[in-house]
């Protein structure tokens, strides 16, 4: 499918009909999403796959009883890891490895990497913004697998963090529902573009 075909056939579907998702399937759609850009491709993103009934549950309870969280096939909690710039060290060697940067750059990419994430805004900013790039790019994917998805942020985020034993450095940024169902009503108005954006 073409992208403008995913993004113009893409809704938030919140009624869901059986289906088995297999994990396979879903691997392969997180391995797509993870595409994604990131800064310093540091790929802040964490997901908790929910597709069990007793998980579902738990979940349920901790996400207002939204239904299609026991309807659909299943449900990604999407995190942004407030720690990921610990691994610049790693990444550093890939780069290097794929000829990104000489290796005399090493230790200078270190520091500055650092130095940014030393400002707790700037940590979370980018763990949730990382998340969320990996999460559109997670929707569009599915879509073109020919699979509905909801993202949700009706959650209580302690009452999640706490029935998945969620560490503290990963922030729960939305939920993601999957499966087979559709919308068949109207799409809803979109502000044009002449509307939201100016050029200076």
């Amino acid at each position: 499918m073409e992208l403008a075909k995913a993004l113009e056939k893409r809704r938030s579907v919140k009624s869901y009909e059986p289906y088995d998702l297999d994990r396979e399937t879903i691997y392969n759609l997180l391995d797509q999403a993870a595409l994604s850009p990131s800064a310093w491709n540091l790929q802040q993103w964490k997901v908790i796959v929910v597709d069990t009934d007793e998980a579902k549950e738990k979940l349920y309870n901790a996400a207002n009883k939204q239904i299609k969280i026991k309807e659909s096939s299943a449900t990604f909690i999407i995190l942004g890891d407030l720690n990921a710039h610990e691994t610049i060290g790693d990444i550093a060697d890939d780069w290097i490895d794929h000829k990104h940067i000489p290796a005399d750059k090493k230790s200078g990419l270190i520091q500055s990497v650092h130095q940014f994430f030393e400002s707790d805004t700037n940590r979370r900013d980018e763990a949730i913004r990382g998340a969320s790039l990996f999460a559109m790019s997670l929707m569009l994917v599915s879509e073109d697998a020919g699979l509905a998805t909801c993202p949700m942020i009706g959650f209580d985020k302690q009452a999640v963090i706490d029935a998945f034993n969620i560490e503290d450095n990963l922030v729960p940024a939305m939920l993601i529902s999957i499966g087979k169902g559709e919308m068949n009503n109207d799409r809803a108005s979109r502000i044009p573009a002449s509307a939201f954006a100016k050029f200076e």
